[in-house]
């Protein structure tokens, strides 16, 4: 009888940790990482990047200085209504982190577009979508760059 109590409580200990560590762990925001970039948006993807969740507003963006590609994870496409379009400069608050692919990843915090500064996340990087809506802080600051 003990045996079989051992045994069982290892299958379930096993299959436990298959399942904890068979899981791909999900990009987080982290402060420490955070870079401000400026570039030009060279490609916009809407895609799904989370199980179950509204697909993401992805953005290719292009360093002005060092011509580097950026994917700029911005918040799920219901959330945000500004339009982008392909050319247009962009400022970005953001944290980075690293996937297995040529270009860098950043996860979006704060946008500087035409002037506009659109608040993604907090100062903490909790996202502003989660009580049903995004933030927009109108502070015109000179031109567009």
């Amino acid at each position: 009888m003990k045996r079989r109590i051992n045994i069982l409580s290892l299958l379930i200990f096993m299959v436990f940790w298959n399942v904890s560590f068979g899981q791909k762990q999900l990009p987080y925001y982290n402060v420490d990482k955070e870079i401000k970039i400026k570039g030009t948006i060279q490609k916009i993807i809407i895609e799904p990047r989370y199980k179950n969740n509204s697909p993401f507003l992805i953005v290719i963006l292009e360093e002005k200085n060092t011509r580097q590609m950026f994917n700029v994870e911005i918040s799920p496409v219901r959330f945000f209504s500004v339009d982008f379009h392909k050319g247009a400069n962009l400022e970005v608050v953001g944290s980075i982190y690293s996937k297995e692919e040529r270009s860098q990843n950043i996860i979006a915090r704060q946008i500087r577009f035409r002037g506009e500064i659109l608040v993604l996340r907090d100062k903490h990087g909790f996202p502003t979508w989660r009580g049903g809506g995004m933030m927009h802080k109108k502070k015109r600051k000179g031109k567009d760059f």
